[in-house]
């Protein structure tokens, strides 16, 4: 791409926008949750929080397979993927957080040499972030439910000033 000034501000956004607002909410949310709300399903037929965290991290993972040009790898079915498993609520964290830093790690590849960086990446890049509120949207309003508890994360600094200071920071 030649505007690599867009580049940067794109891939920073995306990148902060991921691994510091999004997982940061996502980390609050769970604080009060408990073993077996993550498996609930709160009507029939509907997904369970367990299973839209694994959901989003295996949609994080696919991404990374695309941004490399591993296309050939990624199986078919995703969007129907919202196993159940027996995982604690740290492990679903620890597992998100893994593939977030493994995601992060090319973001920043794509930041220092930002010829690498073309178009389709902006589409892919894009679907995850846009997915991955989405489904954190999901998330949260399911763990409001069973816990009771509302979350006002603009009031405790998870908000857009937050993640516009990260970015003009230019941290990484």
């Amino acid at each position: 791409m030649k505007d690599e000034g867009f580049v940067e501000t794109f891939l920073r956004i995306s990148l902060h926008r991921m691994c510091d607002l999004y997982f940061l909410k996502l980390c609050e949310a769970f604080k009060p949750l408990q073993q077996d709300h993550l498996w609930v399903e709160q009507y029939p037929g509907s997904n369970s929080v367990g299973g839209i965290v694994i959901h989003v991290t295996e949609h994080i993972h696919r991404n990374c397979l695309r941004l490399t040009n591993q296309e050939h790898l990624l199986e078919q079915g995703f969007h129907e993927f919202f196993p159940k498993g027996d995982y604690t609520p740290q492990q679903l964290l620890e597992q998100m957080n893994e593939q977030l830093n493994s995601w992060k790690q090319l973001i920043v590849q794509y930041i220092n040499s930002p010829a690498e960086f073309d178009m389709e990446h902006v589409h892919h890049i894009y679907h995850l972030v846009e997915h991955a509120s989405y489904h954190l949207a999901q998330v949260i309003d399911r763990i409001q439910g069973l816990t009771g508890i509302k979350f006002e994360f603009c009031k405790h600094g998870l908000n857009e000033q937050f993640l516009r200071n990260k970015i003009e920071a230019r941290e990484i």
